[in-house]
């Protein structure tokens, strides 16, 4: 399920109670995430939909329409495909997102990103292309070295790594919804060992670091992104 409500249901109730705004703003953390989660076109949409059933006051509404150049009955989720679009893109950044939130003004891009009609996003032609996939390795204290990749698509997440010792697979599902900065996850390999990955996300979750205990005794460092081995 990609049924992730980022950041976002967000403005159109924000709009008309800037004060209560404050309460939904995230973090920059969780800014990066969504960001991250909202480049699959699946959650995008689901969030431009969910979204789009947010209340908004008829005096806002019409001022939005002569903004985004549409029909009033099309504001609201005009409004949130084209600000949610623009977070994807990473064309409005935090601090604009956050200034906006909470009341303080219209920020040029997100003046630009209203303005901007575009077009809808569209269903990959085939799953894997909405995919983030981040090489990983770990390096073992025995001197054994397991690389390769996590997957993150959609809400879920994988990772598998082999063994440079010998023909050993381990691997592991995650749960992107889990915002944590450090989670610990469980890991299987082929020869039969078992263990858990202690994991601290960067808060843009294209890189992170940890350690691995598997059932054997043996420990060692793991790292993701820009900081694998």
């Amino acid at each position: 399920m990609k049924k992730i409500m980022i950041l976002a249901a967000m403005a159109v109730m924000a709009l008309p109670l800037a004060a209560k705004a404050q309460s939904v703003v995230a973090n920059k953390s969780s800014y990066g995430y969504g960001r991250n989660i909202l480049s699959d076109p699946d959650t995008l949409n689901w969030n431009i939909e969910e979204c789009s059933h947010g209340a908004i006051k008829p005096d806002v509404q019409e001022k939005l329409a002569k903004l985004l150049n549409v029909s009033e009955a099309n504001v609201r989720r005009e409004f949130c495909r084209r600000m949610l679009t623009g977070i994807a893109r990473g064309t409005i950044s935090y601090d604009d997102y956050t200034r906006f939130m909470t009341g303080g003004g219209m920020t040029p891009s997100i003046s630009r990103a209203l303005r901007t009609a575009g077009s809808g996003p569209k269903r990959p032609q085939d799953e894997r292309r909405g995919d983030i996939v981040l090489p990983a390795g770990a390096r073992m204290d025995s001197g054994e070295i397991f690389k390769g990749t996590t997957v993150a698509s959609g809400s879920k997440g994988r990772f598998s790594v082999q063994s440079s010792r010998r023909s050993v697979k381990c691997s592991g599902t995650y749960d992107l919804r889990d915002r944590r900065p450090t989670i610990t996850l469980p890991v299987k390999c082929s020869d039969g060992r078992t263990g858990r990955v202690e994991v601290t996300r960067a808060p843009d979750l294209m890189s992170a670091w940890g350690k691995v205990k598997l059932s054997d005794g043996s420990s060692g460092r793991l790292t993701v992104g820009k900081a694998s081995n």
